[in-house]
């Protein structure tokens, strides 16, 4: 079909335009620029919060977008939360075609209403309602509107106009207030964004028009990082029955404090006596903070109900103490309570977590996170507690905590604070071996792997798998690069007080080697390559980010096969720049025998994108040398 042909069909039936739409929707009227890189555009996108009185709020989010191919599709998904505060009203959404005339009608009864917790509902009272269209053909329109009345005013919805693939034509936030309360308000990340702000004395609004979308990049920061959005609070409140008024961290904090311990942090004299006698013999607080520790990690399992959804109280102490489960603020607040027993202080502490490191914004007081973890002060700094885990060592924050800022609740009020990055040095992995070289080119090996910090992290789980995924894992995950390999025997040490892993492996691999003639090649790394190297970009748009450093170390002892001669080793290399290190050594022991060293440190930062090219080339160099070979020659007799 020609585009006058198009154009024709679309002009005739733009009468047929559904009385809630109010401009044009066909695939036509979206310009070039925001196609490109896109597999959505969002035609107009409005959220308008009005806040009536600290115990009242109307939100109102209308939004219409256009979906490219199926690669876009998770953006026509509609959610809505809700709960026994939150009202929904006047959902209603409708579908076009690409060329702008309705296909569906969408009811509230067409939407499927389930619990938030995905089906564990006993301490949950959140639920949601989503329609997911199943489109059957590209492009496609879907077009939505809702109002929720909600007496929570203590969290008022951010705007959050951006996601990676997705152009705008018009997306804009807009809160009303009235005079009485006053707004604070955070803007991150506008810089390179035409964001046009209008504010007035009860009126705050923000618009953003025709933004071309934003293509995702390896290594490019977390999203929250470099995307533009506004966070609003007000200093007075109401959450659940519980009205709250703030200028601060410290007073937000303190309303929390009181919220929260409402007669949750009680527990029964018999828990108390027995807590009591496991810490008897201890000799420090953090020695007590230990037993304690290990105690709920063996009595308790976890439900997992969010923060911010299952209800913004824990459990009663004494309930999780008498059934023996709870979410993360349950298990928080029970951990805490036995510490009080005992006479340690500790802090429930509210936290964005995750892998990707994400901070609770110290710049604007207001309900945010996503998990609740325990703050244990002492002399010699904090110490962090992953209440909800059966086997994280104490103290141990993993990627899930680390290094980011939280809310800690005190008696005398909140307090933000970080949670602690680990040093490179801390980050320590040591994969020491003895390795043998048959005539055959077959391999037997011992392998010793040490792991600390971050490492540990990615290592210490294996130790709970049964033999079938424990030799996938080796297999197919760490030394997937080793053909026909067999793990003979294992065992694992978990050094919980020290944090250090231990792998110790015995394996054999036929045909490591290969032949070419009278030659036998294999390449002298069997145990630690980084091969990965990152996406090549030619010209790259975002800053990366390296967001955690570590160090390898590596020491091979290597037996050559009898009557072959060594032709050729890899050379000794050293490189040194702003991203890390790598230096490799080989040394000949004797005729027979070769000492492999490597060190490869890697350092956390974020970059420019011009950067990228020189780190992209320090991965390559060290893939190459990781790759590299010993060439052998066969004696002659």
């Amino acid at each position: 079909m020609s585009f006058k042909k198009l154009l024709l069909l679309v002009t005739l039936f733009s009468i047929q335009f559904i009385y809630s739409q109010d401009f044009d929707v066909s695939i036509l009227t979206i310009p070039d620029s925001l196609k490109q890189n896109a597999n959505s555009v969002v035609r107009n996108s409005s959220t308008k919060i009005v806040l009536e009185s600290s115990k009242k709020m109307i939100v109102t989010h209308r939004e219409t977008v256009t979906v490219l191919n199926k690669l876009g599709n998770h953006n026509s998904e509609i959610v809505i939360h809700y709960d026994s505060s939150n009202n929904i009203k006047n959902v209603r959404a409708y579908v076009y075609n690409a060329l702008g005339v309705e296909i569906k009608d969408i009811k509230k009864r067409d939407f499927i209403d389930r619990s938030a917790a995905d089906g564990i509902s006993l301490f949950n009272d959140g639920r949601l309602i989503y329609y997911d269209y199943v489109p059957t053909t590209y492009p496609y329109t879907i077009s939505y509107e809702y109002e929720i009345e909600s007496v929570n005013t203590a969290h008022i919805p951010k705007w959050f106009p951006y996601s990676y693939y997705q152009g705008i034509v018009k997306s804009s936030y807009q809160i009303v207030f009235p005079n009485e309360i006053k707004i604070q308000k955070l803007e991150k990340n506008f810089e390179n964004f035409n964001i046009i702000k209008s504010e007035k004395p009860t009126t705050i609004s923000y618009e953003i028009n025709n933004s071309p979308a934003i293509k995702y990049e390896d290594l490019a920061p977390y999203y929250f990082n470099i995307m533009p959005w506004v966070m609003v609070s007000s200093n007075k409140y109401h959450l659940e029955g519980a009205d709250g008024s703030a200028n601060n961290w410290k007073d937000f904090g303190k309303w929390r404090y009181d919220y929260l311990y409402n007669g949750k942090d009680k527990i029964n004299e018999a828990t108390k006596i027995k807590v009591n006698n496991l810490v008897k013999n201890a000799t420090s607080d953090i020695e007590k903070a230990k037993i304690i520790y290990d105690f709920v990690q063996k009595k308790t399992r976890y439900i997992s109900i969010q923060e911010g959804i299952g209800g913004w109280k824990p459990m009663k102490a004494d309930d999780v103490d008498r059934l023996s489960y709870g979410d993360c603020k349950g298990l928080t607040n029970y951990t805490k309570t036995l510490l009080d027993a005992v006479g340690v202080k500790s802090n429930y502490s509210v936290i964005w977590a995750g892998e990707e490191k994400r901070n609770v914004e110290k710049e604007i007081f207001s309900m945010q996170g996503n998990h609740v973890i325990l703050n244990i002060p002492t002399e010699n700094g904090d110490v962090w507690l992953e209440c909800t885990s059966q086997i994280k060592p104490f103290g141990y924050k993993g990627t899930f905590t680390d290094d980011r800022n939280v809310l800690v609740i005190t008696p005398e009020g909140g307090e933000i604070k970080n949670t602690g990055t680990y040093k490179i040095e801390e980050s320590l992995k040591h994969t020491l071996s003895n390795y043998s070289i048959n005539i055959d080119g077959n391999l037997e090996a011992n392998v010793k792997i040490a792991s600390r910090g971050i490492q540990y992290n990615n290592h210490f789980r294996i130790e709970k798998n049964n033999q079938r995924d424990i030799e996938k894992y080796y297999k197919s995950n760490y030394w997937s690069y080793i053909n026909n390999m067999t793990i003979k025997k294992y065992d694992f040490s978990n050094n919980k007080d020290s944090v250090i892993f231990n792998e110790n492996i015995e394996l054999t691999a036929s045909k490591y080697a290969s032949f070419s003639g009278d030659r036998m090649l294999f390449t002298i790394n069997a145990f630690n390559r980084a091969l990965e190297v990152p996406k090549r970009y030619r010209n790259r748009k975002l800053p990366f980010e390296i967001s955690r450093g570590f160090i390898d170390t590596d020491e091979f002892k290597i037996t050559l096969p009898e009557n072959f001669n060594i032709e050729a080793l890899p050379n000794n290399i050293k490189i040194d720049n702003k991203f890390g290190s790598y230096e490799l050594s080989i040394q000949k022991i004797n005729k027979k025998e070769l000492k492999y060293s490597r060190i490869f440190r890697l350092k956390s930062g974020n970059y420019k994108a011009k950067e990228y090219k020189a780190y992209r080339d320090f991965r390559k160099s060290i893939a190459k040398q990781d790759k590299s070979k010993v060439v052998l020659t066969k004696a002659t007799p």
